[in-house]
């Protein structure tokens, strides 16, 4: 690496902090909560992010697979960390055992085949147990939960940590999403009644942290709040939170163009005056989403700057005729604050057709990370 990277992504962990004492204020006495650090922590860097949270005092933390928990814990992250896609074959379960990994089972020939060779492991696997409750993706069916219930309670060598759940659309709240909490209930109580009463009982997550206290049970999973973002507008003032990531490139060229010039591929922008455009060294390689051409903003000295013609694979370009002084080595800020003015990752979503977990998983390694 450079001494002078084109592109920053500085990470700030004191936002960090906010957002996860932010959300544990919204959360009862008793109830865990789950940090989801998958996708290398939504572009935030999983080992970094995880060491943060540890030392706030998580109780949990998730990955999507196999791969994503051993490689927290050859760096050396400790504490339960569940595999939220569980596993696809029985071969999956040494490094799972190896590396002291929770995974959900969500299948129930998986599930057969864990509790028929559970006992040759020589100790107990703790799993999280999965309920389709609405989703429509991964989940045992809830109708099934007393037989489920009966079957695993005779498996001595399964230890059942976690039941859970997953909102289809947490963001708002409706007779659909009571209706899934109503049916996760009764999932919980058949397992009651078969003597079963998990310590980790979830299905809240960023969204129901606001929407949906009654389905906190007795652990909440966060993902996108942790990282500064709403998962919907509705709920900004309910729960106050700070982009941890902040995008910073430095102008590489300032150039002037007379009325009637194409600029970019595709010509789809063409100056209608004498304009001044600043080049900024990020791209869609880079992460930054090409269905921001001619819609995207960059802040510049503190103005929005509007972006004109096609991102292009390592460039975008900034219309900045209206700003005096723009020289080249200036910076341009991508996503965050500056000066007063701010591009969150809700904002470019809502300008680029995406959503904000997009933006920020998009985030190439290219851009240096920074922790702050």
């Amino acid at each position: 690496m450079t001494n002078s990277p084109r592109a920053v992504a500085y990470i700030d962990l004191h936002a960090l902090e906010n957002n996860y004492r932010s959300i544990r204020q919204r959360l009862g006495a008793g109830v865990r909560l789950l940090g989801v650090v998958k996708a290398d922590a939504y572009g935030h860097g999983a080992r970094e992010i995880s060491e943060k949270l540890r030392a706030l005092g998580i109780d949990y933390l998730g990955v999507a697979t196999v791969d994503e928990g051993m490689d927290l814990r050859k760096n050396g992250i400790a504490g339960p960390l569940l595999i939220m896609s569980g596993i696809f074959s029985w071969d999956e379960l040494e490094p799972v055992l190896r590396y002291g990994l929770t995974p959900v089972i969500y299948d129930e020939e998986v599930l057969k085949r864990v509790v028929s060779g559970a006992a040759g492991l020589g100790r107990p696997l703790k799993v999280h147990i999965k309920f389709d409750t609405g989703m429509g993706r991964l989940g045992l069916d809830p109708s099934r939960a007393r037989e489920i219930a009966g079957l695993l309670k005779a498996a001595s060598a399964v230890e059942i940590e976690g039941l859970m759940s997953h909102f289809s659309a947490s963001e708002v709240k409706d007779e659909y999403g009571n209706e899934q909490v109503r049916k996760f209930m009764e999932v919980i109580g058949a397992f009651k009644d078969a003597g079963i009463e998990p310590p980790c009982i979830h299905m809240g997550n960023s969204g129901a942290v606001v929407n949906y206290p009654e389905a906190h049970f007795n652990m909440v999973r966060t993902g996108i709040s942790l990282y500064g973002s709403h998962p919907s507008p509705g709920i900004e003032e309910k729960l106050p939170l700070r982009q941890v990531m902040k995008v910073v490139a430095r102008i590489a060229l300032v150039r002037e163009f007379p009325p009637g010039v194409a600029l970019s591929y595709g010509r789809t922008y063409v100056t209608d005056k004498q304009a001044r455009i600043a080049y900024i060294p990020v791209g869609y390689s880079d992460g930054y989403p090409r269905s921001l051409s001619n819609k995207g903003l960059v802040l510049i000295k503190g103005r929005k700057c509007s972006i004109v013609g096609r991102v292009c694979m390592d460039w975008i370009l900034a219309d900045v005729t209206d700003l005096s002084g723009v020289k080249s080595g200036d910076e341009a800020i991508l996503l965050g604050e500056g000066e007063g003015s701010r591009i969150s990752a809700n904002d470019m979503a809502q300008r680029a057709g995406m959503i904000p977990y997009e933006i920020l998983c998009r985030i190439s390694r290219r851009i240096v990370r920074v922790y702050v």
